[in-house]
C-alpha cells in the first residue's frame, strides 16, 4: 500500500513540474531530487513523453539526482578504505560514471582484463625488471598506441577510463592508472608517482626503481630527470615526490584535474558536485554525520 501511495505521489509531483507557478515548480524540483532514486524511472518515463517542457524539467531534476546518488556510492568506497587505502579501479568507475551515466563498469573492467591478457603474452617469465618495463610499454604504447593527449589537455574526456580506453588518449594520471590497473591483474609493482605538476609511473624495486612516463609513451626516465621536471614547473625538488602515491591521493587528484576542467568552461555545478565527492574521501564519517544533522 505505502509502495503504491509513493509511487502516486511521484506521478503527481512529475505533472506539477510544468506548474505556472515557479515557487510550485522550484518546490517540486527539490521534492523529487530528495526522493531520489525512487522517483528515477518514472522520471525517465517522462522524458520520453511528447510533452517538451516536461521533457526539459524531468532532465534536469534527473541530473540533479544523479550526483548526490553517486555521492553515497563514493561514501560506501572511502568507507571500504577506512583505515587501509581505497580501491583506484572502483573509484575511477565512479568517476566515469559522472561523465556518462549511462557506461557499464562491467564493460570496460572487462577491456581492462582483455588487455591484460593480450599483455602477459608478451612478458617473459622470470625476466629482469628492465625487460619487463621494455615490454610493457612497447605493448601499452607502441603496439597498441596509448598517448597524452597533448592536442587537447583539457578534454575532460582525458579523466575517463571508459573514453581513455577507446580513444586512447588521455593525461599523465589516467594513463598512469592505466598501467596500475593493468599491473595489479599481472601480479607487477608498477605503481603511481604523484610528482606536483606531472604523474608518471614506476616499477618500484626496494633499491632503485624504474620510472617511466606514461604521456609521453612509456618513456623511461633517471631519477635525475625527474627531479629536472620538477624543478623545471617550478617547485623545489623534495624525495617524498617519488614516492607511491596512495590510491586514494590518485583518485583526489583526478578529480581536482576534472574540477579545474570544470571551472574552466563555467560548468560550476559539475565542479561543485566533485569537491563535494572530495570531501566525502577525505573524511566519509563526518560527511555522514553532517547528513543525519540534516
Amino acid at each position: 500500500m505505502k509502495q503504491k501511495s509513493t509511487q502516486g505521489q511521484i506521478s503527481s509531483l512529475i505533472r506539477l513540474l510544468t506548474d505556472r507557478d515557479e515557487f510550485v515548480r522550484n518546490q517540486v524540483q527539490d521534492k523529487l531530487v530528495e526522493l531520489g532514486e525512487d522517483a528515477l524511472p518514472f522520471l525517465e518515463i517522462a522524458t520520453r513523453g511528447e510533452d517538451e517542457s516536461l521533457r526539459i524539467q524531468a532532465h534536469w531534476v534527473i541530473n540533479n539526482i544523479l550526483p548526490k546518488k553517486l555521492g553515497e556510492k563514493f561514501r560506501l568506497l572511502a568507507h571500504r578504505g577506512l583505515g587501509k587505502d581505497i580501491d583506484l579501479e572502483a573509484g575511477m568507475m565512479l568517476v566515469m560514471e559522472f561523465g556518462y551515466p549511462d557506461s557499464d563498469p562491467n564493460e570496460c573492467c572487462k577491456k581492462l582484463d582483455d588487455l591484460a591478457q593480450k599483455l602477459s603474452k608478451v612478458l617473459v617469465p622470470n625476466s629482469e625488471p628492465t625487460e619487463i618495463v621494455d615490454a610493457f610499454t612497447h605493448f601499452l604504447f607502441q603496439e597498441i598506441g596509448f598517448k597524452g593527449n597533448k592536442e587537447n589537455y583539457h578534454d575532460p574526456d582525458n579523466s575517463f577510463i571508459n573514453k581513455v580506453l577507446e580513444n586512447k588518449i588521455g593525461l599523465p594520471i589516467t594513463l598512469s592508472a592505466l598501467c596500475v590497473l593493468l599491473a595489479k591483474r599481472l601480479h607487477l609493482p608498477i605503481v603511481g608517482v604523484g610528482m606536483p605538476g606531472h604523474y608518471i609511473a614506476k616499477y618500484s624495486l626496494p633499491k632503485e626503481s624504474i620510472y617511466f612516463d606514461p604521456f609521453h609513451q612509456g618513456r623511461l626516465l633517471t631519477k635525475n630527470e625527474c627531479i629536472q621536471i620538477v624543478q623545471k614547473l617550478g617547485y623545489p625538488f623534495e624525495e617524498h615526490f617519488l614516492s607511491q602515491a596512495t590510491q586514494r591521493e590518485t583518485l583526489i587528484r583526478m578529480l581536482n584535474n576534472l574540477i579545474q576542467v570544470y571551472k574552466n568552461s563555467n560548468e560550476i555545478k559539475k565542479a561543485e558536485a566533485l569537491a563535494k565527492y572530495i570531501k566525502i574521501l577525505l573524511n566519509p564519517s563526518k560527511n555522514q554525520s553532517s547528513k543525519k544533522a540534516l
